[in-house]
């Protein structure tokens, strides 16, 4: 679908005949009402959004178009519609302005992320019109701010369990597997990007060209988005069952230096990080690189870092950590926790959640080990959210009607949680402490944290992934410290 104009719900379709006789003028904002679920947002995906929809013309073929699919839908159109629409048309693009925070800003909810007016007074209606498609940014915000979460999960355990010298891990620990689990192409091309806001390891593949043609990120720069080679299942079942090993063998042959990341549990786990470790030993020891041993059946805490309801002993009370440093040995590092030898690694890639994610690290802790011992990979789960996540709605606030100023708001009664904003608003700063300030005058509203990133058709306010990135990371950096 290449029509903006049918990319929005249908009451928005007679929103343009139903405002106030003589409106001129409409001003909306875009927040995130709920902190059920986390407590902040990192804004990102409006760049992409204004490439890839709202920078096309409006042409009036697309006007006849929606004109058409509104009469299918709801059975005429009336005069005022069908003028409108095409008056809409003849201009050529949207006169709407849109002011947002910076790409990769990171604050609590709450707050004013965006807000969107008209540029004409005869298209007032355009504001409203363009919500829907607007909203579609709860989408994108939420996985980076998801992804954001991990990050200071890991940037909290490294911290207290690793030496600054593996800092560099970081970018890798928790890996993008989320590709197959999104619903469309183009829902895992952006969050993916969104997720390397905040990690550089992704198996994401459509990731990478988005960041390049929505976010100019430099394919001759620093890298955008890494992963290594890795088997699958049907990999090492084509071995057959009594030649697992054989797999493993033709792994390590294919891939003689570098690191490789080999599923372990197509049968047993245990046996692979026993009997095959032990056979394979000297194979791995002797590798320039490291072998990374992949899990993704079970209760990943128990599958880590051992069942306690196992028999005491047992290789699955043991765990996979414990398995290998049995077999291949560790050091203390300078804060007194283990490190297995740097030739072999963990990484788990099914069935993690945040709060299974601190548990496991917690438990990790407290055996002794490090957070660098073990990556993640999150797929569907880095994905699983609504707009109702972070409570994401876009309201009107402001709107002049002949002219006259009208500051407007919404407050019902039955959910005061949905109470919104008044009037024009500003976004504030005061240290590190955000602020919304509603009920502006225009003057106040000019003077806000808020820039303008498009207007009537046009890209204003351009950034870059590597910029994003630097403003996440900094950020990062003044929470850790504040903490």
């Amino acid at each position: 679908m290449n029509n903006i104009l049918l990319q929005t719900d249908v009451y928005k379709m007679g929103h343009m005949e139903q405002y106030a006789p003589g409106c001129n003028k409409v001003y909306s904002y875009l927040t995130a009402r709920s902190d059920k679920n986390f407590d902040e947002t990192v804004f990102f995906g409006l760049q992409y959004y204004i490439k890839r929809y709202l920078s096309a013309p409006i042409t009036p073929e697309m006007g006849e178009e929606f004109l058409t699919y509104r009469k299918m839908i709801l059975g005429s159109n009336s005069e005022e519609v069908e003028t409108k629409m095409r008056a809409l048309c003849q201009l050529g693009y949207l006169p709407i302005e849109i002011k947002a925070v910076e790409e990769g800003t990171i604050m609590p909810v709450r707050n004013v992320l965006m807000t969107i007016t008209n540029t004409h007074p005869d298209f007032y209606w355009v504001v409203g019109f363009m919500e829907s498609l607007l909203l579609k940014l709860w989408y994108t915000i939420t996985v980076a701010t998801c992804s954001h979460q991990y990050r200071k999960i890991v940037t909290k355990y490294f911290n207290q369990t690793d030496d600054e010298t593996m800092d560099p891990a970081k970018d890798f620990q928790v890996h993008d597997f989320g590709y197959r689990g999104d619903a469309s192409e183009e829902g895992a091309a952006i969050s993916g990007v969104a997720h390397l806001l905040s990690f550089l390891g992704s198996d994401n593949v459509p990731a990478l060209p988005c960041a390049v043609d929505f976010y100019n990120a430099d394919v001759n720069g620093a890298p955008i988005l890494l992963s290594v080679p890795a088997s699958e299942h049907s990999v090492m079942c084509s071995f057959g069952r009594e030649d697992e090993i054989g797999a493993f063998r033709h792994m390590l042959e294919l891939y003689p230096t570098g690191i490789v990341s080999i599923v372990s549990d197509t049968f047993d786990v245990y046996t692979v990080l026993t009997d095959f470790a032990e056979t394979l030993k000297e194979v791995i020891l002797a590798r320039d690189g490291k072998v990374v041993f992949r899990p993704d059946s079970g209760n990943p805490e128990y599958i880590i870092c051992g069942n306690p309801e196992a028999a005491e002993g047992s290789n699955e009370w043991k765990g996979a950590i414990r398995l290998l440093d049995e077999k291949f040995g560790s050091s203390l590092n300078s804060k007194g926790y283990k490190i297995l030898n740097p030739k072999v690694g963990l990484i788990y890639g099914d069935g993690m959640y945040i709060e299974r994610y601190i548990r496991t690290l917690e438990r990790l802790k407290e055996m002794g080990y490090a957070a660098s011992n073990l990556v993640i990979g999150v797929g569907g789960i880095l994905r699983n959210h609504s707009r109702d996540t972070l409570g994401f709605a876009i309201k009107a606030t402001y709107v002049e009607v002949n002219g006259e100023p009208r500051e407007i708001e919404k407050d019902p009664v039955t959910d005061r949680k949905k109470k919104s904003h008044k009037g024009l608003l500003s976004l504030l700063k005061e240290g590190n402490e955000y602020l919304t300030k509603d009920q502006c005058n225009v003057a106040e509203e000019a003077n806000s944290l808020l820039k303008v990133v498009y207007r009537d058709g046009k890209l204003m306010r351009e950034t870059s992934l590597a910029a994003i990135r630097t403003l996440v990371k900094n950020q990062e950096e003044i929470a850790v410290t504040a903490l």
